[in-house]
């Protein structure tokens, strides 16, 4: 009996000593080298984005782009501050956007730019040249929204993979 509780008591323990000496994410923090983004009435209603140089308790000194000056910003008046983390970029968006706008495009441009077929007499492979291709406004309709469909997608993916930053919130590393 004594064994039985004591086995219950040690599987019981288990999940809970685990998940107490599980790692907390860290919490991102500026601090000297790091890419941010700032919001401060010195840069007006625009976020700026650029590398912190120093880091004091009350001011914050960031290279802003390609600039050789630095722009001191004192961290009261810092109304939202973000750590650049990684790159991302959105293939698959990009991709149904450009199937969306090509497909419709297309659809529309097969309607509007139909002409009926004319075939004339003067042989057999003058009619035939229209047979191979869609003979109707409808059919054309598709094969073109089909076709606006495919290179609006491949337009969308080139324009989705382009690598952004991943912008997380952060905080100025105690010092």
């Amino acid at each position: 009996m004594r064994f039985m509780s004591t086995l219950c008591a040690v599987a019981l323990m288990t999940p809970v000593a685990g998940f107490s000496q599980t790692a907390s994410p860290d919490e991102a923090r500026a601090d000297v080298g790091s890419r941010v983004r700032v919001a401060a009435p010195v840069f007006g209603t625009k976020k700026q984005v650029g590398t912190v140089e120093s880091l004091k308790p009350d001011t914050i000194v960031l290279r802003l782009g390609a600039k050789t000056a630095n722009q001191a910003v004192a961290v009261r008046e810092i109304s939202s501050l973000e750590v650049a983390r990684g790159k991302h970029s959105q293939k698959g968006k990009g991709a149904l956007w450009g199937t969306v706008i090509g497909s419709g495009t297309g659809a529309v441009l097969g309607y509007a730019l139909y002409k009926e077929p004319k075939c004339q007499s003067n042989g057999f492979f003058s009619c035939f040249a229209f047979t191979i291709g869609p003979t109707s406004r409808g059919s054309n309709t598709a094969v073109s929204a089909l076709g606006g469909g495919i290179v609006g997608a491949l337009i969308g993916t080139l324009v989705g993979s382009r690598q952004t930053d991943t912008w997380v919130p952060a905080s100025l590393a105690a010092r």
